[in-house]
């Protein structure tokens, strides 16, 4: 290629005194040209030295694989629960409502963080409440509620509401805690969650508030966890859909699903008070009135086992 002469003359830059100095890695001679050592297959022993160290810790992370992959592999069979005589009956598979077991971890406080909920007086967040009765002894849930100008005036159920969910106090100070600022506002039935000022993009519906705070929780409440996830999911769609269908037809629909997914048990989740069973029970109860003739007992049976455990 042709020549070009510099565009710029040497400068002197005074370099500044506030950081300590470091010696040149690649020294150019005066006439521009790399040392001879560059032009040589030669390695220069720094080279050498870093290569031989990151050897070193390949080896040693290698190693550390083969030791946690062991560990697995033990752990896997100490917890492999033990094999039945072959006389004895298969379990029954008419139980689609399996869980895993509930494993108590550590809350990440890294996850918890304050939140705004705009809610309607006429679809009130009963799962707010319910949380915060189930989570007593594991997360405190702070709830301070006022009135936005577009509401003239609370309903009874809206002011029974606000007097529990601020009413009930925490069992230990001490657990870890999220400031909730409940705003009755005219919202409709798009229940809606803030967790940033700044960043307005709200989780609309309640069901889809309870399904972040379920994450963020208490590791035992986090329906994610259970093996039919997929059927927790089908049923907490249905209960954004019971609110949010604007056909009496459709919101019928979603009664019979409810039903015909509960069969005979007492709950979604059997035994246990799950989301689905805090999820549907809110729902239902927003929708009651509209409804009324077309809850049977089946239904009202979940309802008020969900209301005496958790109190909604």
């Amino acid at each position: 290629m042709y020549d070009l002469k510099p565009i710029l003359k040497p400068v002197d830059i005074e370099l500044p005194t506030c950081m300590y100095p470091m010696k040149p890695i690649i020294d150019v001679t005066s006439s521009g040209q790399l040392p001879a050592v560059f032009h040589s297959t030669e390695e220069l022993p720094e080279i050498k030295a870093l290569e031989a160290k990151q050897e070193k810790v390949l080896k040693q992370l290698a190693e550390l694989r083969e030791q946690l992959v062991s560990m697995r592999t033990d752990l896997k069979l100490c917890n492999k629960p033990a094999q039945s005589s072959s006389t004895a009956p298969a379990p029954s598979q008419s139980t689609s409502k399996k869980q895993s077991v509930k494993k108590i971890e550590p809350i990440n406080l890294s996850f918890l963080q304050d939140f705004v909920v705009n809610a309607s007086p006429e679809y009130i967040p009963y799962g707010l409440l319910a949380l915060k009765k189930l989570w007593i002894n594991r997360l405190n849930l702070h709830v301070g509620c006022f009135t936005h100008s577009t509401i003239s005036k609370l309903s009874e159920e809206a002011i029974s509401f606000q007097n529990n969910i601020t009413s009930l106090k925490p069992l230990d100070d001490k657990l870890p805690s999220i400031n909730v600022t409940l705003i009755w506002k005219n919202v409709g039935t798009y229940t809606e969650m803030i967790t940033s000022p700044t960043a307005y993009v709200p989780i609309c519906g309640e069901v889809n508030i309870l399904r972040f705070l379920s994450r963020c929780g208490p590791s035992e409440f986090n329906y994610e966890r259970y093996e039919d996830v997929n059927e927790v999911d089908s049923i907490l769609d249905a209960c954004y859909l019971l609110i949010n269908k604007q056909n009496v037809k459709d919101k019928k629909l979603v009664l019979k699903t409810f039903n015909s997914k509960l069969g005979k048990t007492p709950s979604f989740g059997g035994a246990d008070i799950t989301l689905c069973d805090i999820a549907a029970t809110s729902a239902i109860k927003q929708v009651q009135k509209a409804l009324a003739k077309d809850i049977n007992p089946n239904i009202t049976k979940l309802m008020t086992r969900v209301s005496v455990a958790v109190g909604i």
